[in-house]
């Protein structure tokens, strides 16, 4: 491996330019710093937006070390590796003792026993701080928590969210008159084109490219670098035909035994264990996530049937081509992801009736969300019941119906619920 070229690969690059994020990185000196999320999600450029924020600090280049271990040059790299990597910086850059050493690994869990090397330099040398980025939701749990000795602070980022995306587009609103203002038929032209295109930074950096050519693109990746690769999958088919059945049954209850079933009248014979760590594979690569139904015995929430949502609306239409006119599972769906990127804990509820979302903060539901795409006369019934119900069962005085485009307040068997248009509460309560 050529350390030396790599180095000063990195001191002749020129950081790019890099757009707004609501997520940033603060450094601490006693932890690491861990930038998790999708691949593609924007993790790399907010890394080059906190180097040029360092170098507004006046701390100089030569104390800053970036590495993408993606580059083809670094295959196969481990802990070897990344001590020549560290040896040749301090050989050929000028580092001034005045200042830190910033040390960037992107997508670091490709490197083998990175967490041996990364907790003896953090144990070792004060000077260097240390922030690392990864496509695995791995990089979250308490394992490696434990291994890095809980010196750890991680950001989870996702796609865009619609501020973002606005924001991106330099669209303006006043959020506080939003609703009475002519801005809300331009917010609302740019939601439709974000309900099903999503929010991967590259729908708006390449308008060039067929948004779908880019999103099929970015779904045969994480199948194939983030699972395949990674597991050492041998039956792809399988796994192909799994995640096809997981992209249909989007906002749907799954259940591994109907799954199995399912998949050998299909003529694949696949185990409900098998089915159970492929989707575990997944959900690390943030491709689905599964939804627990609310219990308060953890056994009987184990035990019971998941809902499962899929990170993206863009990859879920550019794959599973029936969902587009699907406006209120995309909805769903939507919201589903804003409250996983708002660091929200999620369950659903479902007895006489169901309930889209609940939130759970501090071991305690704290708030209900309903979510369909209108209320008429048809569906009243079952979208106030299921709210009703949850709010009776947690004790809650309020409860949200997220709607398309209705917005009003009605008290109903003493409880207050606010129905309010998706776009708006997208711009609200942000984080």
């Amino acid at each position: 491996m050529d350390y030396e070229k790599i180095i000063i690969q990195w001191m002749e690059f020129e950081i790019p330019e890099t757009l707004p994020r609501h997520q940033s990185i603060v450094l601490n000196h006693d932890f690491i710093t861990t930038i998790i999320g999708p691949r593609r999600a924007g993790k790399t450029y907010l890394c080059f937006k906190k180097i040029k924020e360092l170098l507004k600090e006046a701390i100089p280049k030569n104390n800053i070390l970036y590495i993408n271990f993606e580059d083809e040059k670094l295959i196969g790299s481990d802990a070897k590796d990344l001590d020549e990597l560290l040896n040749k910086f301090y050989e050929l850059s000028e580092i001034n003792k005045k200042y830190d050493i910033y040390l960037f690994l992107d997508e670091v869990h490709i490197v083998k026993n990175w967490d041996v090397w990364v907790r003896r330099i953090n144990e070792m040398h004060k000077n260097i701080k240390i922030i690392l980025t990864g496509s695995s939701s791995k990089l979250l749990s308490r394992e490696i928590s434990t291994r890095l000795r809980g010196r750890v602070l991680s950001i989870e980022l996702y796609p865009l969210s619609f501020k973002e995306y606005l924001n991106w587009g330099e669209i303006n609103y006043d959020i506080k008159t939003l609703s009475n203002s002519k801005d809300r038929f331009k917010i609302k032209k740019e939601f439709k084109k974000y309900l099903t295109e999503g929010g991967y930074p590259a729908i708006l950096t390449n308008k060039e490219i067929d948004s779908s050519t880019i999103l099929q693109r970015q779904f045969e990746t994480v199948i194939f670098r983030d699972i395949v690769e990674r597991h050492n999958i041998k039956e792809i088919k399988k796994l192909r035909i799994l995640a096809k059945l997981l992209f249909e049954s989007v906002t749907k209850e799954i259940s591994y035994n109907r799954l199995s079933n399912k998949l050998k009248s299909l003529g694949f014979n696949i185990s409900k264990n098998t089915i159970i760590e492929y989707i575990s594979y997944f959900e690390d690569a943030y491709l689905f996530f599964q939804n627990l139904k609310y219990e308060y015995s953890l056994t009987k929430q184990l035990g019971s049937i998941k809902k499962v949502y899929c990170i993206d609306n863009g990859v879920l239409n550019s794959v599973s081509f029936k969902f587009s006119e699907d406006i209120g599972r995309l909805m769903e769906n939507l919201v589903y992801v804003e409250l996983k990127r708002r660091g929200k804990e999620i369950f659903y509820h479902k007895k006489n009736y169901e309930c889209d979302f609940l939130v759970k903060e501090k071991n305690k539901i704290t708030e209900v969300i309903q979510v369909t795409k209108e209320l008429n006369d048809e569906n009243s019934k079952r979208e106030f019941g299921g709210l009703i119900e949850a709010l009776e069962k947690y004790k809650l005085k309020m409860g949200t119906i997220i709607t398309k485009d209705t917005e009003k307040e009605e008290r109903i068997k003493g409880k207050m619920i606010k129905v309010t248009p998706i776009w708006k509460w997208l711009l609200t309560n942000n984080f």
